[in-house]
């Protein structure tokens, strides 16, 4: 479901489960929106203001419009917009500043101060080397600008070093401020080891509590289950169903999952979009169990919504296939693979060629005798 008007114009909660990457991506695109709407809104007014007749009121009503389209496009595409998209954008802004600043005919003019904004919003959401291409292209920009000024060339130096100066150092201000944020970000995440899309733990999370069980398991001699599951369908899941989409439904499968499980058990959110459960005191087979128990209520609430969604598994166990995690979450996924090209919809056992005479003859309930012959008999069979 696509964000509301209200949602996009950041005047409402989101309606729907977000990632981190698509929030952030929601937050810079309605950001960057209010900065064109209110920078063509100043243009607009400024051709009802009582200013110099050398303003070319053409060149500033082609501003306006241009940054009012560009809203426009912003508030359209919202969270769906690639990050490089909003770089392209930014950088139409820079040149609509240059456009409107040589349009008023004063390098002093008003309009420069926009370019401040620019470079905020550059060091705050984009990287580095987006930043610093921004703030290059704007300094280059208002060369030109001087470049064409009667005033003398020792005064358009200085007006020149003082702006990009005070630029560069307001975007350095700024990118102090956003790191010191993403500092504590960071450190919460480790703190909680959650996911924020679904609430289960990150894959960080899931690997520590895995080692620990893993080596409970050591001391003890018990066993411990692991599943991965992944949704069906063709080609990567985003691509496939979009990000909203994905977002609302792996949000909806983190619920069941978790309503499933045992209070033992640990699920998460791990490779993007594979979940993962470990189930502590549990061979492959009550993994397996608890598998199908997830596919089937997953299948059954997609069912009644009228949007088919189904979960292929993948199971293996500690120690009986691996004596390290790597080696149990490596045939955990050879599982999946395997559930995958059998068409979905279940839930595989890891199968190894060590153990599967006898494994399928067990699970086939077949009793397993070895007749061994004396040395007299087979004696007297060769004299015959």
């Amino acid at each position: 479901m696509d964000a509301s008007i209200r949602e996009r114009l950041g005047l409402k909660a989101p309606s729907g489960p977000q990632g981190r990457d698509r929030a952030e991506r929601a937050l810079a695109a309605r950001s960057l929106m209010y900065m064109f709407f209110a920078g063509g809104a100043i243009a607009a007014a400024a051709l009802v203001s009582p200013m110099s007749h050398t303003v070319d009121d053409a060149r500033i009503a082609v501003t306006a419009g241009c940054a009012g389209g560009i809203a426009t496009v912003l508030f359209i595409g919202y969270d769906r917009l690639p990050r490089w998209a909003l770089s392209v954008l930014l950088l139409c802004g820079s040149m609509l500043i240059e456009w409107a600043v040589w349009g008023s005919g004063d390098p002093s003019s008003p309009f420069l101060l926009f370019y401040l904004w620019v470079a905020f919003y550059a060091f705050y959401f984009l990287n580095r080397v987006y930043a610093a291409l921004q703030v290059l292209f704007i300094g280059v920009a208002y060369a030109v600008v001087l470049a064409h000024s009667t005033a003398p060339f020792k005064t358009e130096v200085v007006r020149w070093v003082v702006f990009t100066v005070a630029l560069v150092v307001s975007g350095l201000l700024v990118r102090m401020m956003r790191e010191r944020i993403d500092s504590l970000l960071r450190s919460l995440d480790e703190a909680m080891r959650k996911d924020m899309l679904t609430g289960l733990l990150d894959e960080r999370g899931f690997a520590e509590i895995a080692e620990k069980e893993l080596e409970r398991a050591r001391r003890s001699g018990n066993r411990v289950g692991i599943v991965i599951a992944e949704l069906d369908g063709p080609g990567e899941v985003r691509q496939r169903l979009g990000e909203r989409r994905t977002d609302d439904v792996l949000a909806t499968v983190a619920t069941k999952i978790g309503g499933a499980i045992r209070l033992a058990d640990e699920a998460a959110l791990i490779e993007g979009e594979r979940f993962a459960v470990i189930c502590p005191y549990t061979d492959e087979r009550g993994a397996a169990i608890m598998a199908e128990r997830v596919g089937s209520i997953v299948r059954e609430h997609f069912a009644r919504a009228g949007s088919p969604q189904t979960l292929s598994f993948g199971v293996a166990s500690y120690p009986k296939h691996g004596a390290s995690l790597d080696a149990v979450m490596h045939a955990a996924r050879h599982a999946l693979g395997e559930a995958q090209q059998l068409g979905g919809d279940r839930a595989v056992m890891f199968f190894s060629a060590e153990n599967s005479i006898e494994e399928r003859l067990r699970g086939a309930e077949v009793d397993i005798s070895v007749i061994v012959a004396e040395p007299s008999d087979v004696a007297g069979v060769d004299s015959v």
